[in-house]
């Protein structure tokens, strides 16, 4: 009985290993006829002309001036190289770990199939598939991911299509530029930025076995993720590549020994800023019109004129300068700030920042029109002086009732705070201590649209009408608009346009947009030195500025602004080398119960010292065709040697100047000689 029962456990166990090896049988001429069926047929009857287009996204990148890089936009981080821009080291592990057979198959490998026929009897299903390096190309380029018959004929046909239309080299660099390193990281070029921030060329051997050791499974080989798991995984490539001879056992071990300079993890940097938002809806608007995708998946460069040091010294003085009054109904920090940093002579913006957060809000305070306040008032002294005036001439500071057409009612202007003066102001005074009775005086005698037009040659492009009030920010101007106009103080009179985008590029490197400076002569340089002369006294003790005097070291000129009931206060100034704007203000109007002078000044002092570490100091540089006078203090005119009041330094440009000395308008500090020292007459 017992024997009777081996027998037939004997008899069930041949029967069982016949049918296993059936199936085997079976399964494995399937996945030859999968993959080499399939790929003979379709050798016979297809084409590469059968092939769609080959269109990967790619990584779009935005640079600094100084060419580094600022932050990118992808769907996929890719950026496509050639072969011979990738280090054969990385060729030959790559190759050693995915395709060891690379150049001698037409696409399929037989040993690779009858292996993973095996391992997929064993799961009685399709788990691996023997893939070339043909073939995971197909399936990355043109297919899903998914394991089904019809992926597989599919896969077929198209990696015979390949392998007939392209040489090995362009399959393999395809490849390279396609597969997945992790981290949304396309490509070895990306991955080998992001992992060890070097170019693929510059790629070591060691370099080169961890990342061709990724593809397989970045989530498991990452170093990002586990370390221990990547040395692991490059020590086993390292030894394929020993196998297969492209490396030498010495070498090997020379290798494991380097120590890796991994980058740490970053948060790769795919989100958009003020400078990003700038450039795709500003600047790179026409293009991007007819191809909204082109940015975010065409692989094109952007080199920017933005300082990577002064960005970061602005966003950090935005973020952290400002006392936090709280935050408004939709969750935003309150108040917002914005800061405009350019170079006078180009134009080239340096630094721009919208908001103290862009995360926060994307709303571009710079390009916000606001009331600039007494910011604006340089503008009508420089028309002002194109008329003839000097800022020696004199304004009484007094209650005053101006009728202007159209209004019901007179406009009667007070200085800050509702006071006046009660006294005479040259120009230059009334302008350092920003009076308003001064300004709107002076708009009405040249006439405001004298003002209009001054603001319009300076580049001012916002609506604007000739009011009495223009003097005092009525009207609203954007930052970035005037930040520019202020330049032309700075730069001896010339217009500058604003340049953001230096260059735009696209995967090829052909050129898109060029940018390039653009200036004007609007202004005589002697106009904008005396104007820049009168608004250094602004930052001096006495001037509304003047609570940066000790912050920054070098010459500087400057203007502050408070807009009615406190809303907005501004501060923009600048050196020979640096135009910078500043403004500050809730974005629900509540007022800052601060004025441009306590609170914008000494910000923008604090940027402005930042910002210029690195530039030498030196002084706005004086026209030929400016003079400088001693004048009296009480007539205004030259001071006659025997006056003995304090006499005041003036500037003026040649032919304005005084001709007059105080004596012949009876000055009160020169000393009557009594007629009977008549020895004075012989100049005893």
């Amino acid at each position: 009985m017992l024997i009777n029962i081996e027998s037939k456990g004997l008899m069930l166990l041949r029967t069982n290993w016949l049918r296993f090896c059936v199936v085997l049988l079976v399964l494995i001429l399937l996945q030859v006829i999968l993959s080499g069926g399939f790929g003979f047929f379709a050798y016979m009857v297809f084409s590469i002309e059968n092939l769609p287009d080959i269109e990967q996204p790619q990584t779009s990148r935005f640079y600094y001036h100084n060419r580094e890089l600022m932050t990118t936009q992808f769907v996929e981080n890719r950026t496509n190289v050639s072969l011979d821009d990738i280090a054969p080291e990385l060729v030959w592990a790559t190759i050693a770990v995915e395709d060891r057979r690379f150049f001698e198959h037409n696409g399929f490998d037989l040993r690779g199939i009858f292996r993973a026929a095996f391992q997929n009897l064993r799961g009685w299903q399709i788990t691996q598939g023997g893939s070339t390096i043909t073939q995971q190309l197909a399936k990355n380029l043109f297919l899903s991911h998914e394991r089904t018959w019809q992926r597989k004929w599919n896969e077929a046909t198209i990696t015979v299509q390949l392998e007939r239309g392209l040489s090995k080299e362009e399959i393999l660099e395809l490849y390279l530029n396609t597969i997945y390193y992790g981290h949304a990281t396309y490509g070895i070029e990306a991955a080998a930025q992001l992992y060890f921030d070097k170019a693929a060329a510059e790629l070591s051997l060691e370099e080169a076995a961890l990342l061709a050791g990724l593809p397989r499974g970045p989530g498991y080989y990452s170093p990002f993720i586990d370390e221990e798991a990547a040395l692991e995984r490059q020590k086993g490539v390292l030894s394929l590549m020993v196998e297969e001879g492209y490396i030498s056992a010495e070498e090997r071990e020379k290798a494991l020994t380097r120590e890796l300079s991994i980058n740490e993890r970053p948060a790769l940097s795919r989100e958009s800023n003020y400078i990003v938002d700038q450039i795709i809806y500003q600047e790179f608007a026409e293009i991007s019109k007819r191809d909204p995708e082109l940015i975010q998946q065409g692989g094109l460069s952007f080199y920017t004129t933005i300082d990577p040091h002064m960005q970061s010294a602005a966003e950090r003085l935005l973020e952290e300068g400002l006392h936090v009054h709280g935050k408004d109904e939709e969750g935003v920090t309150q108040p917002q700030a914005a800061l405009i940093a350019l170079e006078p002579r180009t134009g080239k913006i340096r630094a721009m920042v919208g908001g103290r957060d862009y995360q926060e809000t994307m709303l571009n305070r710079a390009n916000l029109p606001r009331s600039p306040g007494s910011a604006f008032k340089p503008l009508v002294y420089a028309a002002a002086l194109e008329k003839g005036y000097t800022a020696a001439h004199t304004f009484t500071c007094e209650p005053v009732s101006l009728q202007e057409e159209g209004m019901a009612n007179p406009y009667e202007p007070t200085d800050f705070g509702g006071g006046f003066h009660h006294r005479d102001l040259t120009l230059r005074e009334a302008l350092a201590r920003s009076c308003n009775i001064t300004a709107v005086k002076l708009n009405r005698e040249i006439g405001s649209e004298a003002t209009v037009e001054m603001a319009r040659k300076l580049g001012i492009k916002s609506p604007m009408e000739p009011y009495l009030s223009l003097p005092l920010g009525s009207l609203e101007v954007t930052l970035l608009e005037l930040t520019a106009a202020y330049a032309a103080l700075a730069n001896g009179g010339y217009r500058v346009e604003p340049v953001l985008l230096e260059k735009a590029t696209d995967s090829h490197a052909e050129t898109l947009i060029e940018n390039s400076p653009q200036t004007v002569k609007v202004m005589d340089e002697s106009v904008a030195y005396i104007i820049t002369d009168i608004l250094r006294d602004v930052l001096q003790p006495g001037g509304t500025a003047s609570t940066a005097y000790l912050l920054l070291e070098r010459p500087a000129a400057g203007k502050t602004g408070t807009s009615q009931a406190h809303k907005n206060v501004y501060m923009v100034g600048y050196t020979p080398d640096l135009v910078v704007g500043l403004y500050i203000g809730d974005d629900r109007e509540n007022p800052l119960e601060e004025t441009g002078g306590s609170l914008a000044a000494p910000l923008w002092a604090e940027f402005m010292k930042e910002a210029s570490r690195d530039i030498s100091s030196r002084d706005f540089e004086r026209p030929g065709g400016i003079i400088e006078k001693t004048l009296c203090p009480e007539t205004g005119l030259l001071q006659y040697p025997e006056c003995t009041a304090a006499g005041q330094e003036e500037l003026f440009i040649k032919g304005t100047e005084p001709l007059q000395d105080c004596a012949q308008e009876d000055c009160p500090h020169i000393e009557t000689t009594p007629w009977w020292h008549w020895d004075s007459w012989w100049g005893w």
